[in-house]
This record gives C-alpha cells, structure tokens and sequence, in this order.
C-alpha cells in the first residue's frame, strides 16, 4: 500500500471529503503515517517540519539499484571482516548535517517526471546533494555474517532517505549496503504506540484517535493566545501591531509563523510575524468567542 492508498482509505472509511499525509512512506516501509483530514489538511506544511525517527535493518557487502530489497542486486562482496565496532566507527560520519544524494527511486521531480518514473524507464539523471540533519544515529543490534546485518535508530529531519544513508554506511566501510526493512516509530511526538490500524478504523474498534489541529502545531510553532479584537481583525485579513507583542520565542530555524488560539485553546489562525506586526496566515475559525480580558492585553 502506498501513502496516498491509505490516505484515501481512511478518507472512505471516516467519511471526510479531504485529507493528505504530512510525510511519505515507501510501499515496503511500515509505521506512523501522519494524516490531516478536512481543514487540517492546511497545516500540513507546518507538520512537515517536525523530526521523524526510524528503525532500519541494514545488510553490508550487498548493494541493489534502489538502495532497499525492491531492487536488483547490482554488486555483492564478502563483508565478514566488517565488525561491530567498525560499524559504530563510522556512524559518527552520518550525524549532524550530512548531505545526501537522492536516489533515482524516489518521488522528487526533474524536468517535469518523477525520478521513479525515470528509473523505470532505465534512465538515470543528475541530482544534486541535499543538505539533511541527522539529529541522532544508533546502532541497536549487529549481527556478524558474510553479509552482516545491523539494526540502526534514526532521528533526523524531513527529507532525509534512510536507504540512501544505509547505502552511504555501507560505502564508508568500503563493501557498500541496503536497507533490508524500514519501520518509521515517530513524527514528533505522534508515537506509533498511539496510532491505530487501518483494521481498527474497520472494525470500529479504534481508540481516541483525533488529536486537535492546537495539540498537533503546539511543538511545532510559538503559541499565543491574543484578545478576541485580534482575531476578529484576523478575520477580515488585517494584521496588527500587539502590545505587548506575543511573549514567545521564534525559533531560529524556522519561519516566522505562529499559532493563534481563542480564548477556549482552540487553533483560531496560523499568523505571520514581520518585524512589529502580526498579520493572517491562515484562518480557521469561524467565530470569535469574547472572553473579558484587561484592555492593557488589547491591541495597541
């Protein structure tokens, strides 16, 4: 099953007209796939920023054409001298920024096709590396063989190809490498413990699985919680000048965006920040709840 299969899936199964993945997952690959549905198909964009973690299984001394088990084994070689601690040796190499070059089987478009479609065809274009962050990279389990295996924990950021990076591995040890499996067990904070199964959707038998457009972006974006005024003048697509301006931090490595909230913590509008004004990004709702608040917290 693809991504955009289990997409429509729980689309069919849950009735909604709208919904879209914040990530995807290869057809060989299991674990967390972060679905929006209806308008919070719009934060999708801001999801995506958030740190994914993976556990691999890599073989070494075997290489195939799509850097996993889907593809044809392209060159073999005895690994055996490989050990354990030459593999941790390494994995220093792969952490921090690293840059990548996306593998021909892969979604990213050049001239129009998907590279997949190209590799298909037999053809192979040039791709320019991409700088990617591995926030942590740890060796699990090694198992020792002509082609040993090794189970490895990744966190990194979005965009990051983890065949590609066992791949790499493999190349720095000089016998090369694929990844045999693939199982994605975070987006953030959405942990696979929490998820549910398509069969549970099914089967009606799955937990309290809808989480709120404000939980989902409150580890992702500075949250603030203006007077009612702000919101209304939101509505009509004004921006302004808060005083006091909102008491929250912009990350450095992210845009400046910020998630608004009502006066009931329900996400209102995501807002721009530029030098001292506050302007609509997006809006989501519909009304205005007024709360009473000291009129030093209205807008100045």
């Amino acid at each position: 099953m693809t991504s955009r299969e289990a997409v429509d899936a729980v689309r069919r199964l849950l009735g909604v007209r709208k919904a879209g993945h914040t990530g995807t997952l290869d057809p060989s690959a299991e674990g967390v796939l972060l679905i929006c549905l209806g308008k919070a198909t719009r934060l999708n964009e801001f999801l995506q920023w958030l740190p994914k973690t993976y556990r691999a299984r890599m073989v070494l001394g075997v290489q195939t054409s799509t850097q996993d088990m889907e593809g044809e084994v392209i060159a073999t070689t005895d690994a055996s001298s490989v050990t354990q601690q030459m593999l941790e040796a390494v994995l220093p190499r792969f952490t921090g920024e690293i840059e990548q070059v996306p593998p021909m089987h892969s979604a990213l478009h050049y001239e129009g096709k998907r590279l997949y479609d190209l590799a298909r065809e037999g053809k192979v274009v040039p791709r320019e590396a991409r700088k990617v962050f591995v926030h942590r990279l740890q060796l699990l389990r090694f198992f020792s063989d002509e082609h040993p295996e090794a189970d490895i924990e990744v966190e990194c950021s979005t965009g990051t190809y983890i065949r590609t990076l066992c791949a790499d591995i493999g190349d720095a040890l000089g016998v090369g490498g694929y990844m045999k499996s693939l199982v994605r067990t975070s987006i953030g904070d959405f942990r696979i413990e929490r998820a549910v199964t398509l069969q549970q959707l099914q089967q009606n038998d799955a937990p309290d699985y809808l989480i709120p457009m404000a939980r989902a972006v409150e580890n992702v974006l500075p949250v603030w919680t203006p007077h009612p005024r702000v919101l209304r003048l939101f509505r009509l697509g004004r921006f302004v000048k808060p005083t006091p301006f909102p008491p929250v931090p912009l990350p450095d490595d992210k845009p400046p965006y910020i998630a608004v909230l009502d006066s009931t913590g329900e996400l209102f509008a995501i807002a721009a920040v530029r030098r001292d004004e506050v302007w609509p990004y997006k809006v989501f709702g519909e009304r205005v709840l007024y709360h009473p608040r000291s009129v030093e917290e209205d807008l100045g």
